[in-house]
C-alpha cells in the first residue's frame, strides 16, 4: 500500500490516506511566503497535527509502501514522537 510520509523538524508522520497532499504542501509554502503560519494535517496513529511552519523548518514528503500490517501497527501504536523513529519504516535517507 502506498502512503505519504512526511517529515518536519526531524520527525515523521504518515498522512492519513484523505489528506489532500497537494492541498497540504501549497499550505505550507504559503505558511513560508507569510512569514510563518500553522498548518494542520491529518494523520495515522496521531489525529490531526498542528505544526507551525518557517522557512527555518525543513519539511519533506515521501511515498512509501507499507504492508496491511504494518500501517495498522502505527496506526495502532504510533512511536512516541519524541523518540527514534521506527526503523522498519525509514528509508535509506532517513538514517
Amino acid at each position: 500500500m502506498q502512503v505519504t510520509k512526511v517529515r518536519i523538524d526531524g520527525q515523521f508522520f504518515i498522512l492519513d490516506d484523505t489528506q489532500q497532499v497537494q492541498e497540504l504542501k501549497d499550505e505550507i509554502v504559503e505558511a513560508v511566503r507569510a512569514g510563518g503560519a500553522f498548518v494542520d494535517f491529518d494523520t495515522v496513529g496521531r489525529g490531526t497535527l498542528s505544526v507551525f511552519v518557517s522557512s527555518a523548518l525543513p519539511v519533506r514528503f515521501e511515498t512509501i509502501t507499507l504492508s496491511e500490517a504494518q500501517l495498522s501497527e502505527w496506526s495502532e501504536h504510533p512511536p512516541r514522537i519524541d523518540m527514534t523513529p521506527d526503523p522498519t519504516l525509514m528509508t535509506q535517507f532517513d538514517m
